[in-house]
Formats: C-alpha cells, sequence, structure tokens
C-alpha cells in the first residue's frame, strides 16, 4: 500500500563531497542523468549535459517553468535593548503599512516588537502557528518591505550552503532563474537554475516552447518528511497559478503530438493542483489558489510528460515526487546510486535530471 509507506523508505547516504556549493560558472554546463520514465521502456541511462537539451528534446515539445522570484527576504533586526535578531520573513511581501506578515526568527526570547532596516521599521509579534511552524505579526514601516529587503535584504540561501561559505553578491544572480518575474518565493525553484538566455535561444530555435506557472516557494517544500507513514505527513501551503495562455500553450502542445515537460517539482505541483480541479478533462485548466498537495506515489498525474529536476534531498517530498513521477517503484534509488558512482554534483547548485 502506497499510503502506508514509510518516511524512511526514501533514507539514502548523501557524502558531503556531492554537495556543491558553488554554482557552476555557466547555468547549462551542469550535468545531466537522462532517465526514462517508464520501467518497460528499454532505454538505458545517458549522461548529457544540460546544454545538450535542443538536442535530447524534440521540435514541438515544450518546457514549462516557474517564473517565481526569489525574494531576499533574510534580515536583522534588534531590541529595545540593541540585540541582534535574525529574521527570514515568509511574506506577504507586498502592501501597505501596516500588514500583516509570517517570519521565522532566531533568538527572539520574550521581544514582542524588534527594530528594522536602521530604524525605518518595526515588527511587532503576535504569536506562533503550529501548523505552519512560524511566527505571525505585523510590519510597519517608512517603506513597504519588499522595497527594503531588495535594498538591504540577503538571499536566503539554504543552510548547507550558508554554513560553509557566506553569502556572495553573486548569489543575488545564481541563486535566482533569468526568467524570474513575480516576487515571492523564498526559496529559488533549483531545476530552473540550470537554464540561462543562450540554452533559451538555442531551445526556441530549435523549435521548443516555453510557458510559465507561478508558485511561491515556501519553506514547506523543503521541510524533511514527518516520522512513520507518508499519510502523516503535511504540506505547508503555497500560492499558485497556472495562466489560461500557459493551460491553452500545453493542451495545443500535445494535440500535435509534442510533450509537455515540467522544469522542477514546484511547476508539476502547480500543474497537479490545476488538474486535480477537473481531471475528468483529462487537461490543465487555468487556475490560482493556495495548494498543500503531496505527490506522493499513486497520484494520478495529467498530461505532463517530462520532468527535469535537481538530485534532492534524503526523506523530502520532493524525492517522494520524484519516486512517484517514476511510477513509485523505487527505481529512484538505483538511479540516485548510479548518479553519485559517476560523480554527479546534489541539491541546489547540483546537477540534474530529465525524466523523459
Amino acid at each position: 500500500m502506497t499510503g502506508s509507506r514509510e518516511a524512511s523508505s526514501y533514507d539514502y547516504e548523501l557524502p558531503p563531497e556531492r554537495i556543491r556549493l558553488v554554482p557552476p560558472k555557466r547555468r547549462e554546463e551542469s550535468r545531466l542523468a537522462v532517465v526514462p520514465r517508464r520501467p518497460e521502456e528499454d532505454r538505458p541511462l545517458l549522461f548529457r549535459s544540460v546544454s545538450d537539451l535542443p538536442e535530447i528534446l524534440r521540435p514541438g515539445d515544450r518546457l514549462v517553468v516557474n517564473d517565481s522570484r526569489v525574494v531576499p527576504a533574510r534580515t536583522r533586526g534588534r531590541t529595545s535593548r540593541g540585540r541582534e535578531v535574525e529574521i527570514l520573513f515568509l511574506g506577504p511581501f507586498g502592501g501597505g503599512s501596516p500588514h500583516k506578515v509570517r517570519f521565522l526568527a532566531k533568538g527572539l526570547g520574550q521581544e514582542t516588537r524588534l527594530a528594522l532596516f536602521s530604524g525605518r521599521g518595526e515588527l511587532r509579534m503576535e504569536g506562533y502557528d503550529e501548523n505552519q511552524g512560524c511566527f505571525s505579526g505585523e510590519y510597519r514601516g517608512e517603506k513597504p518591505l519588499d522595497g527594503e529587503l531588495e535594498a538591504e535584504g540577503e538571499m536566503p540561501l539554504p543552510p548547507y550552503i550558508a554554513k560553509r561559505r557566506r553569502a556572495e553578491a553573486s548569489d543575488r544572480e545564481r541563486y535566482q532563474t533569468v526568467y524570474a518575474r513575480v516576487p515571492g518565493s523564498v526559496a529559488a525553484p533549483t531545476a530552473g537554475l540550470h537554464l540561462g538566455p543562450e540554452l533559451l535561444d538555442r531551445l526556441s530555435e530549435t523549435g521548443i516552447g516555453l510557458s510559465s506557472v507561478t508558485l511561491h516557494v515556501g519553506l514547506g517544500t523543503f521541510r524533511p518528511l514527518s516520522p512513520g507513514p507518508l499519510s502523516d505527513h503535511r504540506m505547508h501551503s503555497e500560492w499558485f497559478e497556472v495562466p489560461e495562455r500557459t493551460a491553452r500553450e500545453m493542451a495545443e502542445t500535445r494535440s500535435r503530438g509534442g510533450r509537455v515537460v515540467a522544469v522542477g517539482t514546484t511547476v508539476l505541483r502547480s500543474l497537479e493542483s490545476a488538474f486535480g480541479k477537473t481531471p475528468e478533462e483529462g487537461r490543465i485548466r487555468e487556475c490560482s489558489g493556495w495548494t498543500d498537495l503531496f505527490i506522493r506515489p499513486g497520484h494520478r498525474f495529467g498530461p505532463v510528460d517530462g520532468l527535469l529536476t535537481n538530485f534532492h534531498t534524503p526523506r523530502s517530498t520532493l524525492l517522494v515526487l520524484v519516486d512517484a513521477f517514476l511510477g513509485g517503484d523505487g527505481r529512484w534509488r538505483g538511479i540516485y546510486g548510479r548518479a553519485l558512482s559517476e560523480g554527479f554534483f546534489f541539491l541546489s547548485y547540483g546537477d540534474a535530471m530529465l525524466i523523459l
């Protein structure tokens, strides 16, 4: 029974040296494992480069990307006694003053107010949300929160990167997709980090289409699996939008015999959330709202043919999604083991896998 599968079945050993801490010089020079989606397909595992995508895909195929933009949401506040407190805002980032916000904080103690941005702003505590695992409060400031963070905030790099190296100015660019448009994420949709402007141009010249959705990535996406059966795990809600144009372009692509490839797990979750509204129609419709969809083995997938994704952490919902997309038979373990033996790098700045 897939619903009773244990979180521990998604454990594997990830050597620290296989975690890339610095992105490659060029986005598309990351390595790429090309994996058949269905086990009955007699195709070998191929090892290529992301730059080979125009040759691996076919004219008439379509990539769907997540155009959410990472907000430099990490900053520091000061207590009335001058003690520094680290803060990670989770949103919402837009809005006037005052407006309600969610955030994480280290060293908060019993403080109820923090001064921000050299006194230009203030954060008032309201409580802790057990379900979402974060604080709630009210932001007041001379300028909007998103503007202050863009000017002074730090990129919310994953802890395994932040602990090993100082954040650099280049992270403002490299921990962001080149097509990022809508501010709202506190983590990058990392599969898209591999696609640079030159590669996107080559894909277009080859006849491969590009469409977009928006899913604002929250910390819940990367929250480790709860102990016990997968059915016990609860996802945090994230806001998404599948535009009418994207739904139409996907339908047209498939009607002409082309394949739809989701660039990243966030795109797949967005499309599957929209498909779940009207699955009987056999197509994805325009849709927006909040999703807490946890894709696990047994999920009925909509009209998505392929997935470009990174190699993910042990015991993560992302790894469970990959297993489900591969058919839920545990093949991911052999693929991950082979990638490790071939010297692939894992996690946010690591290499990629194309399931097709």
